[in-house]
């Protein structure tokens, strides 16, 4: 039986999980390899979340030396494993409210591989997600590949994606929704069942955190002499309707286009890897915790809302669209989909319908994906009524960046009626 031996094990980060062990791993292994004798030589374990890092998780890293049965030269491996992050019973009931770890599980196990191996067989297969080595239930853990090791990094959220790594990114989400939708038409009902995005009809965990920041947003408004009251009265009008408009957004609408959306696409859910000799640039998507059936509006929205550079969305939204929606139709076809595919023009009309998602990103999640001052940047401080939550959402809405994007956006939204109260 081979050595297990720990690193970075200080108080920063989170200890790594007591059930991680040589045999563990090497019953995995096994099974994956599909090599009972297999054996492990070394586990090589280093925690990869330090606290305040996140807080629905933790991340531990693992190198594994093998030997398969045979073999004279043993091979070594890199791992991820990602377990939830359950110590504190507050965090862990509105998580569990959500459903999150039980959808990522049913991702990476059950749905992932499956879009995967659809694309394969067509001229569209390229590489969108990590690859799974294992999904276990009984720990609420999942191990996949160590994505850093071919040179994957997370982008800068404060900075946001360029022409580039935003088509790049549209590419790889038209080829996911074409596949999820094949997938769904190929085994009904397989897909429509997870509908616990990040606004349902089952829990509203995170209205605390919405509404206080629509909050903010008035006030931001108010004070702001390019926008003023009339702003802020809207704003006020809207902090209670924010869950109800946004879950209208996400409603499966008959006679519309729609698939299973990643729910929380932005900078820090996806990885890529810069362009270099050797290697041609590539992004992945990675965690799947609010993964729904809806409709594209919620991805596009979402990701156009906070992770494009400023200039990117102001000059090129309407062009990306006609990007995506290429990708989307070609991929379509290329899977022989035989249900409803959309036209250019009814897409544009469905993401209009769901434009609401972008005023509630944009003035919420937007703040948090922007903010650089990370004292009291914590779940707590998203959540809770308190001084300190409050004086930490002041201090997101300082944000110069965030001002000036509001600034232009909210005339927008204005002139379009979206901050009008609907029936």
């Amino acid at each position: 039986m081979g050595e297990i031996r720990n690193s970075n094990q200080d108080d920063d980060f989170h200890p790594a999980p007591q059930w991680l062990t040589v045999s563990y791993v090497e019953n995995i292994l096994r099974q994956y390899k599909k090599d009972e004798n297999l054996n492990v030589n070394d586990l090589s374990i280093k925690p990869a979340t330090a606290k305040g890092d996140n807080y629905a998780s933790i991340m531990t890293r693992i190198k594994v030396d093998y030997l398969r049965s045979g073999a004279k030269v043993p091979e070594t491996e890199f791992f991820i494993v990602k377990t939830t992050y359950e110590n504190d019973p507050f965090i862990s009931s509105i998580f569990a409210s959500y459903q999150a770890s039980t959808t990522e599980m049913v991702m990476y196990d059950k749905i992932l591989p499956k879009l995967t191996v659809l694309l394969e067989d067509t001229d569209q297969s390229e590489k969108i997600f990590a690859k799974t080595l294992h999904v276990d239930y009984e720990h609420s853990a999942i191990i996949f590949e160590d994505l850093a090791v071919s040179q994957y990094i997370i982008g800068d959220r404060l900075t946001g994606f360029d022409l580039e790594y935003t088509k790049l990114t549209l590419r790889k989400l038209a080829k996911m929704h074409a596949a999820a939708a094949v997938l769904n038409e190929r085994q009904p009902g397989f897909l429509t069942k997870l509908d616990h995005g990040i606004f349902n009809r089952h829990s509203r965990g995170f209205s605390p955190m919405f509404e206080s920041y629509m909050e903010m947003a008035a006030q931001f408004a108010g004070e702001c002499p390019e926008l003023g009251n009339v702003y802020e009265e809207k704003l006020k009008r809207l902090q209670k309707l924010i869950m109800e408009y946004t879950e209208r957004v996400y409603d499966p609408q008959p006679g519309d286009f729609n698939t299973l959306t990643h729910g929380d696409l932005w900078v820090n859910n996806i990885m890529l890897r810069p362009k270099t000799e050797h290697n041609p640039l590539d992004m992945l998507l990675i965690d799947f915790q609010f993964s729904a059936w809806a409709s594209p509006a919620v991805d596009l929205h979402y990701f156009f809302s906070t992770s494009l550079q400023p200039e990117v969305r102001i000059t090129q939204q309407d062009a990306l669209i006609q990007y995506y929606h290429g990708i989307l139709v070609d991929t379509l076809r290329a899977l022989d989909f035989a249900g409803y595919i959309p036209t250019l023009r009814q897409l544009w009309l469905q993401l209009e319908k769901g434009k609401f998602m972008a005023v509630a990103v944009s003035l919420t999640s937007q703040a948090i994906m922007l903010n650089d001052q990370n004292a009291d940047a914590d779940f707590n401080a998203l959540m809770l009524d308190d001084e300190r939550s409050r004086n930490f959402k002041k201090t997101t809405y300082n944000n110069k960046k965030l001002r000036e994007i509001l600034k232009h956006w909210l005339p927008i939204y204005n002139q379009c009626g979206l901050l009008d109260v609907q029936d």
